[in-house]
């Protein structure tokens, strides 16, 4: 029996081998069997070499079986060393592989989910997990993305309520989605907080923009301008245009009032409070300088009236005191004791009621002879502007005919 490993013939009985000590094959196995089965091993490694040694241990004598068997023995262990090395490195680099390509999706993916791209980020997540389920890491991110895609959805249909009018449904979305992110700390969540913001901003300025159809006065349209001003976005630059708009035109309207009224300082305080909303509105501008206009012309025309006014007080008073009294009549009777009986009436020329009107009466005889003067006192002691008063009065021992004319008269300015 011949060595498997070596060639090295042994003895009957022996159980291993002389010189390698390697353990026998059973007795009954032929030198035949033993080549043939070095033979099969390396096939299973190799096609031609396989083949082209089976030939030539057919056509070799019998003697090369020993340095054979032992080429062959050290050639197959590294033939499957060699199989099993690039079956591993194969393995390792496809893994390698796995590893590097699920890594960079999720790198893309928390990128994506940076950026706002929710949907993006994870469709990412989804190919990761695809190749390697079971990494925690690609788990946790789906689950905080899945969240912050679905609050994105919910700010989404709270914009589409307060675009629709719908403010009460959009407001109570936005207070739900604030709730959720007060217990948010990721930077995944971002977006949802800028998102939000801007809602609620929107929400601010349409609150706003429905109060100011109701809105008559500058004051209050001011107190709305200065809470949109707070405000950013172009919806809140829109509706602080429309509130500048309606407070020039509203200031305008009251200005032209107060000039109505020849309220001028009034009106220019108006326009000038108009303007400090709206420094850019022409219209308002120009209306100022009308005013301004109008009021230097006013006070020309004033200064002129109260010039006049002053000229006809002037001569108003002198009138009053110097032309009150006016005589109607005055005439002169001798009665049978030779006394003469004096009568006449006067009116009120005044612009001023008078009283206690006196008149002065010379009396001459019918040949210009000068008789004598007398007093008469007009009754009533009080008249009014244009009312007439009398008096009556005696002159004693004329014993004649005479005539007689009110030569002054006096009286209070009441």
């Amino acid at each position: 029996m011949y060595c498997h490993v070596c060639g090295t013939k042994s003895s009957p009985g022996d159980s291993t081998c002389r010189k390698c000590r390697t353990k026998l094959k059973d007795s009954g196995s032929t030198e035949e069997q033993i080549w043939a089965e070095t033979a099969v091993g390396l096939e299973s490694g190799t096609g031609k070499a396989s083949d082209q040694l089976s030939r030539q241990h057919q056509s070799a004598p019998k003697q090369n079986n020993t340095s054979q068997g032992r080429a062959f023995s050290w050639i197959i262990p590294l033939l499957l060393a060699a199989v099993m090395g690039a079956l591993l490195t194969y393995y390792y680099k496809q893994e390698m592989g796995i590893n590097a390509e699920v890594k960079s999706l999720h790198q893309q993916a928390e990128q994506a989910a940076l950026d706002g791209k929710y949907q993006e980020a994870l469709q990412l997540l989804d190919s990761a997990l695809a190749k390697r389920p079971n990494v925690d890491g690609l788990v946790q991110d789906r689950q905080i993305t899945a969240k912050a895609f679905n609050l994105m959805n919910q700010l989404n249909e709270a914009a589409t309520s307060l675009k629709t009018g719908k403010l009460a449904v959009g407001d109570k979305t936005l207070q739900a989605v604030a709730k959720v992110l007060k217990e948010r700390e990721e930077p995944v969540f971002a977006k949802v907080r800028t998102t939000l913001n801007n809602n609620k901003v929107t929400l601010a300025v349409l609150k706003v923009k429905k109060e100011i159809d109701s809105l008559t006065t500058v004051q209050a349209l001011a107190e709305k301008l200065d809470m949109v001003s707070k405000l950013k976005g172009k919806e809140a630059e829109a509706v602080q245009k429309q509130i500048i708009d309606k407070l020039a035109g509203l200031s305008y309207k009251q200005a032209e009032q107060q000039v109505k009224k020849k309220d001028f300082t009034a009106a220019l305080q108006t326009v000038d409070q108009g303007l400090s909303y709206a420094p850019e509105d022409e219209k308002l501008t120009a209306y100022r300088e009308r005013v301004l206009s109008e009021k230097k012309a006013f006070e020309k025309a004033e200064a002129e009236r109260i010039q006049l006014a002053e000229q006809q007080a002037a001569e108003e008073d002198l009138k009053n005191r110097t032309a009150a009294v006016s005589i109607v009549d005055v005439e002169a009777t001798l009665d049978m004791y030779g006394d003469l009986y004096i009568s006449g009436s006067i009116v009120n020329n005044a612009t001023r009621p008078i009283s206690s009107v006196t008149v002065m009466v010379d009396i001459y005889g019918t040949d210009g002879s000068y008789i004598g003067q007398t007093y008469a006192d007009v009754y009533p002691s009080w008249l009014e502007v244009g009312d007439q008063g009398f008096f009556e009065t005696y002159y004693y021992g004329v014993y004649e005919e005479a005539e007689v004319s009110v030569v002054n008269a006096t009286w209070y300015l009441e």
